[in-house]
């Protein structure tokens, strides 16, 4: 059998503090099949965020961190990799978009430049001219319409959405195995936010690229995902296919994110069953549930 994309197991986490240590993950675990699309689903400060970031090795280096529990990735664990070879992962096999697209390009450098040096982890010996070739269709593939241009602008000329897509171009130009998004959108109008997520779907379809979505949004789980992991103070409270966990929330806090979705018309709280249009008036995070129940 095949072992999965990215596998996690019993991991956690907790940052050094004067007062000891603070406990963040409490031993999670998930998993990333070849092509899969799943989300971690919870609220800020759930510890969504920091697990991708795990994946990445971006924490380990912290002296502050204390991590322990395995990461996998393509049945090799990255923390018996040799770190140089887990670094040179990082924009191939495995690439991140964050959530604010406008902060995470550097506002003193076009385009291009990033671009290429992105392009540059796969190919060290690449030419501007191949890399100008190369990021014009891949900014094509995003629905730019003027990718010249834009590859000759720096991120504070683009919109917001604009940069979101130059963000997505560059984490598939290298068709990486694995794609960690952290709330891609977030920062966007909704229906700019529509647009990026329904590119972005399409391009991992297209790749054949395993996702691992963080969102606290489900209407965007919802339509995006292929299964979900529901995220709680640091523990995996549920778990199940997409159209399981809308359909038939077994958890307390599940159920809470369900009745938080908010609706533009109706009023009131319909049935949790209801398959059409849903969740009317939003609430607050868990409404009518103790902090044991949410945990049991």
């Amino acid at each position: 059998m095949t072992a999965p994309t990215l596998k996690i197991d019993n991991l956690k986490l907790g940052f050094k503090t004067f007062d000891g240590v603070s406990e963040v993950l409490h031993g999670i675990s998930l998993h990333v099949r070849k092509g899969e699309r799943v989300a971690l689903v919870g609220e800020s400060g759930s510890g969504k965020s920091v697990t991708a970031r795990i994946v990445l090795g971006m924490l380990q280096a912290l002296k502050t961190t204390r991590i322990s529990g395995t990461v996998e990735f393509e049945g090799s664990d990255l923390e018996r990799m040799d770190p140089k070879a887990r670094h040179a992962l990082r924009g191939t096999r495995m690439s991140m978009i964050f959530q604010d697209p406008t902060s995470s390009l550097n506002p003193v450098y076009p385009i291009f430049t990033q671009f290429k040096e992105v392009l540059t982890r796969a190919k060290p010996g690449i030419i501007n001219v191949d890399a100008r070739s190369i990021a014009v269709a891949a900014l094509r593939d995003v629905s730019i319409t003027e990718p010249e241009r834009v590859l000759d602008s720096y991120a504070f000329q683009l919109s917001g959405g604009m940069n979101q897509r130059v963000m997505i171009a560059m984490a598939l130009v290298n068709n990486p195995a694995l794609l960690l998004a952290d709330e891609p959108g977030t920062a966007l109008d909704v229906t700019v936010q529509a647009q990026t997520l329904k590119l972005m779907s399409a391009l991992v379809e297209k790749h054949h690229t395993s996702v691992l979505f963080i969102s606290h949004n489900l209407g965007v789980v919802r339509e995006f995902a292929d299964r979900v992991y529901v995220i709680y103070k640091g523990n995996i409270v549920e778990q199940g296919s997409t159209e399981a966990l809308f359909s038939d929330p077994r958890h307390p806090y599940t159920r809470a994110l369900l009745a938080a979705v908010p609706r533009i018309t109706g009023g009131g709280i319909p049935d949790i069953d209801d398959d059409s249009e849903r969740f009317t008036e939003p609430l607050v995070a868990h409404p009518g549930f103790s902090e044991k129940e949410l945990l049991a």
